[in-house]
């Protein structure tokens, strides 16, 4: 018997990315997205598409929308999806053969592909993997202010069906995601009681760098991945710089 699958997209001005993304789903037995009364193409590029279900909510932030469409989905196997992903044709291939047999987990880890800047990701770079494929009935959102994920009450377990993300396709893009994400994130640590040291403001970028670039294997990037370890540390030094000033001033 085929296992029936929903997948749920979360939007807001994503006209660049969301035909990508679509037609890398049209096969699924439900497509639903939720649109953050987009501005742009969107809305448009989504109408060309009939069997794809379109629903509007003003934004409630990242793990609350996500939620609220993945509780919008009428199967029970739900596959989650921001506008900027796009399945890869083996991923497709790989959920389509999982679907005519017995599931052995309650949720499936999947591996991203990044585009860094100008180009994809080098193979030997090493990739984060991020539940997207899950049983609603037993997985909720975190309630993460930022870096929001799937939480799962039961069995987890890894399906080779690797997506693409478009998400930082410039520095510019990749530095207004930094200021914004790191906003979030030290006002998350700060209402969760960490506090941030001068000591640990000034040695953990240093070691994030070093993670990123060797640990994760960034410097098979070439420029890029300089490019990308170096902001990236930049995001971490910030995110407990701006923790540090909620510090100096509410503490």
């Amino acid at each position: 018997m085929k296992t029936e699958i929903s997948v749920v997209i979360t939007t807001f001005n994503a006209e660049k990315t969301i035909q990508t993304c679509l037609d890398s789903v049209v096969w699924a037995d439900e497509v639903i997205v939720l649109d953050s009364y987009s501005d742009d193409g969107t809305l448009a590029i989504i109408a060309e598409y009939p069997q794809v279900m379109v629903k509007q909510q003003t934004f409630k932030g990242y793990a609350q929308q996500k939620q609220d469409v993945i509780d919008m989905a009428n199967h029970d196997w739900v596959l989650l999806l921001d506008a900027d992903e796009c399945l890869t044709p083996k991923a497709i291939k790989k959920i389509q053969q999982w679907q005519t047999k017995q599931p052995k987990a309650d949720a499936y880890n999947m591996p991203r592909i990044e585009w860094v800047f100008w180009h994809w990701a080098h193979p030997w770079v090493k990739r984060n993997e991020f539940i997207r494929l899950f049983r609603k009935s037993k997985s909720h959102m975190s309630p993460d202010l930022v870096h929001e994920s799937i939480q799962v009450d039961g069995v987890v377990k890894r399906l080779y069906a690797p997506f693409k993300h478009y998400g930082e396709t410039s520095i510019q893009v990749k530095l207004e995601k930094i200021n914004r994400y790191s906003e979030l994130s030290a006002q998350q640590k700060f209402e969760r009681g960490k506090r941030c040291t001068p000591m640990r403001l000034f040695f953990y970028p240093i070691f994030y760098f070093f993670r990123q670039y060797f640990i994760k294997r960034q410097i098979f990037n070439g420029v890029a991945g300089v490019v990308n370890a170096t902001l990236n540390s930049y995001y971490a030094y910030l995110k407990y710089a701006k923790l540090y000033e909620l510090q100096q001033r509410k503490d």
